[in-house]
């Protein structure tokens, strides 16, 4: 693998934040759609649950109460790759998420738009 470039330094991403109004909800759906753990910070009041890859391979979730999730398409959203994309897209729906039925996908595609419990889009690819 290549050096980072100097000028990035430390810079890293470490956390993805998924806005919900409901907070119970959202954080039961992503930890059973990622396996990961709740974080071991405390967080003051009602407004964030860390979620922490326990492998600690991937980001950190964050899931952040919100006021409300506006409905037309998020100018940032989550992709999950995989090798088993129908199999995911199955798992995923029976957690709560819903396929996003009107998407314009091209001619030749390998991810499918879906959106979770709260109405986050995100995407399921498939990786070889």
């Amino acid at each position: 693998m290549g050096e980072r470039p100097e000028a990035v330094g430390d810079l890293r991403l470490a956390t993805i934040v998924v806005n919900a109004l409901d907070l119970e909800r959202a954080t039961a759906f992503w930890r059973q759609a990622l396996g990961y753990d709740l974080g071991d910070e405390i967080w003051t009041g009602d407004q964030y649950v860390k979620l922490n890859d326990p492998a600690g391979r991937g980001p950190s979730v964050l899931i952040q109460r919100a006021a409300e999730i506006p409905p037309e398409a998020a100018p940032v959203h989550i992709d999950l790759y995989t090798t088993e994309r129908d199999r995911h897209i199955e798992r995923l729906v029976s957690l709560g998420a819903t396929r996003v039925e009107d998407w314009d996908y091209p001619e030749h595609h390998d991810f499918i738009v879906l959106r979770d419990p709260e109405g986050n889009e995100f995407c399921v690819i498939h990786v070889d």
